[in-house]
């Protein structure tokens, strides 16, 4: 179990969420329908629709929230419910530098809690700090040995470590924990990743299509390797095989309007674009859904990529999504600061690029090249500014 107060409706919940099963949603509802008073499924509840990065959910999450809180000031709750309470708490009012804190204390107390090793995980990433997220799970492995999630633990690190740039230890400790568990798909990101930074193409594709089978119950996120799948074909040359993926898998994913589907589609096309690959009119459906997340203020790696689409189109919304900017860029939570110190600069320099000013957008790629890794997401990610500037 993942704390001695935990049920096994929610480890079988947190481990579904850890492979990221489609059935996730599906556990937590049945274990909140079991056990009314079961605080903590809804506040990983609470934690899955802020995860999802956009306004609608961040409203699901903030009225989940509001009943946890008022169930502890009539004194429902262990510390440690109430410690998970306080997290999501920091997580909505957007403190995540306090959160990050709270959870690493919450981890010293209880290190074989795997769900909020994970949530850590997760904000450690999209604050860019690679160290970090190889730290807080190094940490805690010792606490973990022989628990029937260390592997997944493991499959953390290895991410961890390759974003740290240690890929050879990244390799070992992923390839190691699919073949524990074929179905830790996370693991089998990280080994994605290394093939990627290394420009292992061939043997991408081939990892990629060994490990496809084992992902059928898989959520969304396999939507993702299919992504990384279509980078290894971009590095061969093999346009028709990157646009046969995006058809066939990134687009088709798009209908569940989650903004790593969107962050997927609007990369890969920039990337294509940038080649000299003409991707006809498939730009036009992902503005329809860009134009629904324009005040959006939940994730700053989101709305950039929201901002790329209505850029492509000429879509007037691109103005309003810059307003929305403007205004975050002014409130003092974490990603608001992330707005005004980078991400700003970053959406000016979508918009020269759009422009075709190459001098200027040149400039503005090396103004801001330094600090990029503070508005989250992997390297491999972060990479299209990169090939977007000297495409300009």
């Amino acid at each position: 179990m993942t704390d001695p107060s935990s049920s096994a409706s929610l480890d079988e919940a947190i481990e579904s969420y850890l492979a990221s099963r489609t059935d996730t949603p599906v556990l937590l509802k049945q274990a909140m329908a079991d056990d009314p008073d079961d605080l903590m499924a809804r506040c990983m509840m609470g934690y899955l629709t802020r995860l999802a990065g956009d306004r609608g959910n961040a409203a699901r999450s903030a009225a989940l929230h509001e009943d946890l809180a008022s169930r502890v000031r009539q004194g429902a709750g262990t510390a440690w419910e109430r410690a998970h309470i306080t997290a999501l708490g920091l997580w909505l009012d957007d403190q995540l530098h306090a959160l990050m804190a709270h959870f690493e204390s919450l981890l010293n107390t209880h290190p074989t809690d795997v769900l909020a090793l994970r949530m850590l995980h997760y904000l450690y990433f999209y604050d860019g700090d690679a160290a970090r997220m190889r730290d807080s799970v190094a940490a805690r492995l010792p606490d973990l040995a022989g628990h029937r999630l260390e592997g997944y633990a493991r499959g953390m690190l290895a991410f961890g470590h390759e974003e740290a740039g240690d890929y050879a230890e990244a390799e070992r400790l992923g390839r190691a924990a699919v073949a524990t568990n074929a179905r830790d798909i996370w693991a089998a990101h990280a080994v994605a990743h290394v093939l990627e930074m290394q420009g292992r193409s061939a043997e991408g594709i081939d990892w990629i299509e060994q490990q496809r089978p084992h992902w059928q119950a898989a959520n969304n996120f396999r939507c993702h390797l299919d992504w990384h799948q279509a980078l290894y074909h971009l590095a061969r040359d093999e346009f028709d095989a990157v646009l046969a993926l995006y058809d066939e898998a990134v687009a088709p994913a798009l209908a569940d309007d989650f903004y790593l589907d969107m962050c997927n589609a609007t990369s890969l096309l920039l990337r294509l674009e940038a080649r000299g690959v003409d991707v006809a009119d498939r730009w036009h459906g992902l503005a329809g859904l860009a134009e629904g997340h324009v005040h959006d203020r939940e994730l700053i790696f989101a709305s950039l990529h929201y901002l790329m689409a209505l850029l492509k189109t000429g879509s007037p919304a691109a103005a309003e999504l810059m307003a929305t900017l403007e205004d975050w860029s002014r409130s003092e939570t974490t990603q608001g600061r992330i707005v005004r110190q980078v991400a700003l600069e970053v959406a000016r320099f979508l918009t020269t690029v759009q422009h075709g000013d190459q001098a200027a957008a040149a400039q503005a790629y090396a103004g801001f090249r330094a600090d990029l890794h503070r508005i989250g997401g992997s390297h491999a990610q972060r990479d299209l500014f990169r090939i977007l500037a000297e495409a300009a």
